[in-house]
């Protein structure tokens, strides 16, 4: 998260630079906003991996990890192909950028943020019923 502050503080300051603040802010600004998401989803590894240190069972871990960053993947890629230009639009005026931006990368990073949501519902499921087999035996 500093390094998204810092980032920021990097953008105004060059901003405040530029002949036009506003307009300069109106692009850097939806520019950074997938960073978000993305950093949430390291967030969430670091916190996966502080509770299997901590001794928590990794079955139980592993699906709420996968669950998690699949959706800041998910959002991250959203954000890139979708919000970005959306916001531009909003802010810049609407014959100053497209609907969708073409970003393979971020379609795929998304794309992949989703199998890991489903992913972690079928391993949710997994355990739960491995816990009810091991009530019944």
């Amino acid at each position: 998260m500093l390094s998204f502050v810092l980032v920021l503080a990097i953008d105004v300051t060059l901003s405040a630079q530029s002949d036009d603040f506003a307009r300069y802010l109106a692009f850097a600004i939806p520019y950074r906003l997938p960073v978000l998401f993305y950093l949430a989803g390291v967030w969430t590894i670091r916190m996966a991996f502080a509770r299997l240190a901590a001794g928590e069972i990794f079955g139980r871990v592993l699906p709420l990890l996968l669950h998690r960053l699949g959706l800041a993947l998910a959002c991250g890629g959203f954000a890139s192909v979708f919000l970005t230009p959306w916001f531009w639009r909003l802010f810049l005026g609407p014959a100053k950028g497209a609907l969708a931006a073409f970003d393979p990368p971020a379609i795929t990073v998304g794309l992949v943020g989703l199998l890991m949501v489903v992913l972690a519902n079928l391993m949710g499921q997994a355990e739960d019923m491995r816990q009810e087999l091991d009530e019944f035996f």
